[in-house]
């Protein structure tokens, strides 16, 4: 489904990513964890080239975005949606407005425009939301309104860049549950970068933890919420408790 192939990034003289390689299955939840500064946003973004791998490739199904012409890269990037810590609303746009921007942007058609708005909005319990303006929501219900607009070209992966670090655990057990629900009801390919380890553990399937822009290890979980980090391997539980997470 998505395969990063020897990934490297640099930033001037700063090595931020060096030589990552791995796979993400079609179907599931994949966690990338690691403390701040380790390079788990970076890798995320580069799997739909946001951020330009110095080396490497990056494949989603089986095109290589790294040789794709621009058109190419943007028709490629309609089926990997991306929500963001702090949910990027228009402040001037309703909620409704916010959400049709995906499909003008990716030219959907006008006549079905409304009805797919709708059907993104229900999904995330915000229907009657429609009319407001981001000012007017809470934390949670701003990112149910950017989750709804990634959900709106129908994408086949969505890459989540710390959704729920600026929300409150009632509000974070919320949006997981909709990125749970996204995943089955509609069977999304989910990359979830976190430095809190109960998110990463309530939802994922496997885990990538990263480490100095390196992968340090990659371990299958239990996304069942309570996940029995002790059974995993010892590197992975001591990484986790020098990180402090």
């Amino acid at each position: 489904m998505l395969k990063l192939h020897n990934v490297s990034k640099c930033y001037g003289q700063q090595l931020a990513v060096n030589n990552v390689t791995l796979t993400v299955e079609a179907g599931e939840i994949f966690g990338l964890i690691g403390q701040s500064g380790a390079g788990k946003s970076t890798i995320l973004r580069m799997m739909n080239c946001l951020e330009e791998p110095t080396s490497g490739d990056v494949i989603v199904g089986e095109q290589n975005l790294v040789k794709s012409t621009p058109r190419q890269l943007r028709a490629a990037r309609k089926s990997i949606g991306m929500i963001f810590q702090h949910f990027n609303l228009v402040a001037n746009k309703t909620v409704f407005q916010n959400v049709e921007i995906a499909l003008v942007l990716a030219k959907y058609p006008k006549a079905q425009r409304k009805k797919r708005v709708m059907e993104c909005l229900q999904f995330v319990g915000l229907q009657a939301f429609q009319s407001k303006y981001p000012a007017q929501l809470s934390g949670g219900q701003k990112q149910r309104v950017a989750i709804a607009r990634a959900l709106a070209n129908e994408p086949a992966v969505l890459l989540c860049d710390e959704p729920t670090s600026s929300l409150d655990p009632k509000t974070t057990a919320e949006i997981l549950h909709v990125l749970q629900e996204i995943n089955k009801r509609l069977d999304v390919t989910i990359v979830i970068v976190s430095h809190e380890m109960d998110v990463i553990k309530r939802i994922c399937h496997r885990v990538c933890v990263v480490s100095k822009g390196e992968v340090y290890d990659i371990v299958n979980i239990e996304p069942i919420g309570i996940a029995k980090i002790e059974d995993h391997p010892q590197t992975f539980v001591d990484e986790l408790v020098r990180e402090g997470l």
